[in-house]
């Protein structure tokens, strides 16, 4: 595609790397809130990226907008035909779950072809690598996300924890973190601040930094050592959650792949030890008292 014909957020990922520090802040604030930039002031947006109205302005035209005036109209251009494509799935033809399972699938195929198998092959080592914690943490909307990483990675990783929000919780789980501990965190629209601290606490302490996201503008991708993005294209007024829950699953899939063995054994035990303590009943997946006892005989 000709970069006349590009979206302007796609004009804008293509060229984050390039970018001059003034013009990065710039595209990062347009990133986070294209809808917001979209129907704001060069100043808003200047106050918004903690830079001046000047390099809003120059940041339009180096983007072959002419200027902010020209990178705002090409925003509300992509609004509108958002808006007019999910006018046009909304038609009789197509129901709610026949337009979201669209959606969904647009943004799941998105990722297959957009992440690299080196991508999660470099992921996957920063994770198994170290004698540290692997820390887990998201806050708000990627709480959830964070919470079901922590269920499938644990039972397959040795020293996984759940980092838990809340000043003293968290200030107390920071503490003595060093370069042989890992984290993996993930943040989505709209980002939480604390998570871009709790990413900047671990770059600073040496800490090799996994960030899941939807946006490699995010406040916290700066500070990571590696980056897996989530597309998020859906017309929903939300994002959704179901690409954050699909990279998780590459990520543990790629373990797997990595150290068959090891992890396998550990799965092993860990199905040994929920046996045990009765956390899964026997109808979801394991043998039942009975069943053991007629084996036996």
């Amino acid at each position: 595609m000709a970069e006349q014909d590009q979206p302007p957020l796609d004009r804008i990922r293509d060229r984050l790397d390039a970018l001059s520090p003034n013009d990065r802040l710039v595209a990062e604030a347009v990133l986070r809130d294209p809808t917001g930039v979209a129907f704001s002031s060069a100043d808003q947006l200047a106050i918004a990226a903690g830079v001046s109205k000047a390099a809003v302005v120059r940041f339009g035209a180096r983007l072959g907008y002419g200027g902010f005036s020209g990178l705002q109209e090409a925003l509300q251009g992509g609004i509108r035909e958002r808006l007019e494509g999910a006018a046009d799935e909304a038609g009789p033809r197509g129901s709610l779950v026949e337009r979201w399972l669209e959606a969904v699938e647009g943004d799941l195929r998105a990722i297959a072809a957009g992440t690299a198998p080196a991508t999660l092959e470099q992921a996957a080592a920063l994770l198994e690598t170290g004698e540290g914690w692997i820390h887990v943490f998201g806050q708000r909307a990627s709480a959830a996300v964070a919470e079901y990483a922590y269920f499938l990675l644990n039972p397959m990783l040795p020293n996984v924890v759940r980092v838990e929000a809340g000043e003293s919780a968290l200030a107390d789980r920071l503490i003595g973190i060093g370069p042989e501990d890992r984290l993996l965190a993930f943040t989505f629209r709209r980002y939480a601040k604390v998570t871009t601290d709790v990413v900047a606490f671990f770059q600073e302490a040496g800490a090799p930094v996994v960030l899941v996201t939807d946006s490699p503008a995010a406040p916290a991708a700066r500070h990571a050592t590696e980056v897996l993005v989530c597309a998020d294209d859906s017309p929903a007024p939300f994002p959704t959650a179901a690409t954050g829950i699909f990279l998780v699953e590459l990520l543990a899939a790629t373990l797997l792949e990595r150290n068959p063995s090891s992890i396998g054994r550990r799965l092993d035990d860990a199905e040994r030890i929920w046996g045990r303590f009765g956390t899964y009943g026997a109808d979801g997946g394991g043998e039942s008292d009975d069943a053991a006892d007629v084996r036996q005989d």
